[in-house]
C-alpha cells in the first residue's frame, strides 16, 4: 500500500514537471543564462529517465529531512515508536568511545531511560539545524548541529514589547550529529548515528569530512 502511494506521488510529480516544462516552452520564458546554455534549455533536453531521477532525488532529500526533524521532537517526548521506526535492527548509536549502543534494542534503552524522562520534565528541548545531506544510491549521510536548551529561571529574562517577558533559557549543549542512512522497503532508516559535543576532539573532523569532496 505504501509503495503504491509513493508510486502515485512520483507519477503526479512527473506529470506536473512535464506540464511546467511545456508551459515554459510555449511561453518562451527567458531563463537566466548558465555558461553557453539557458536553464530552460538544460531542463528541456532531459529525457524521461533523467526527469524521474531528479524527482526521486528530491523525494529522498525531503524524506530524510522529515525523518531527522522528527528525531529531535521524538527525544523531547520519549517516543519509543518513532525510535523503533527510525533505526534499523542492527543500528549503532555512537556517543563516544566508551558509549557505543549496538542494536535497536540497546538504543531503545536511551529513550526509555528514567534520566530521559527527568530531563523532559525539566524542559529539555532539542533544536535541530538544517543538515548537510549526501546521497549515494541507496545510502546517505546527513550531518548537522543539534542544540539542546532548557528553561532556566536564573537566566536573563528578556522583555519583548507586545509579547511579554520570556521565562529565561540556557543552552545545555551544542552537538555535532551524523546520521548514516539506508533506503529500505519501508523508507529511509538510520543505520548509524554519531553524536559529539562541539568541544570534543573529533567534532570538527566529522564536519569537515561531511562537506569536503573526496579526490
Amino acid at each position: 500500500m505504501k509503495s503504491q502511494a509513493n508510486l502515485n506521488i512520483r507519477f503526479v510529480l512527473y506529470i506536473a514537471f512535464l506540464l511546467i516544462s511545456n508551459l515554459l516552452s510555449a511561453q518562451k520564458v527567458e531563463a537566466k543564462k548558465i555558461g553557453n546554455s539557458t536553464l530552460h534549455e538544460q531542463t528541456s533536453t532531459l529525457n524521461t529517465e533523467q526527469l524521474l531521477a531528479r524527482i526521486i532525488a528530491t523525494e529522498d532529500r525531503l524524506e530524510i529531512l522529515n525523518l531527522l526533524a522528527g528525531s529531535a521532537f521524538s527525544s523531547d517526548v520519549a517516543s519509543e515508536s518513532y525510535w523503533t521506526n527510525m533505526f534499523t535492527e542492527d543500528a549503532i548509536f555512537d556517543r563516544g568511545p566508551a558509549r557505543q549502543d549496538k542494536g535497536r534494542d540497546e538504543i531503545m534503552k536511551i529513550v526509555n531511560a528514567p534520566a530521559q524522562n527527568e530531563a523532559i520534565k525539566a524542559g529539555m528541548t532539542h533544536l535541530a539545524m538544517l543538515p548537510h545531506i549526501t546521497i549515494n544510491g541507496d545510502t546517505a549521510v546527513a550531518t548537522g548541529y543539534l542544540l539542546v536548551v532548557m528553561p532556566d529561571t536564573t537566566a536573563s529574562h528578556v522583555k519583548l514589547p507586545g509579547k511579554g517577558t520570556s521565562p529565561g533559557f540556557s543552552i545545555y549543549q551544542l552537538t555535532v550529529n551524523q546520521w548514516k542512512l539506508l533506503r529500505t522497503i519501508d523508507g529511509w532508516k538510520v543505520t548509524n548515528r554519531t553524536v559529539r559535543p562541539i568541544s570534543s576532539t573529533d567534532s570538527r573532523a566529522i564536519l569537515q569530512q561531511s562537506i569536503e569532496v573526496k579526490k
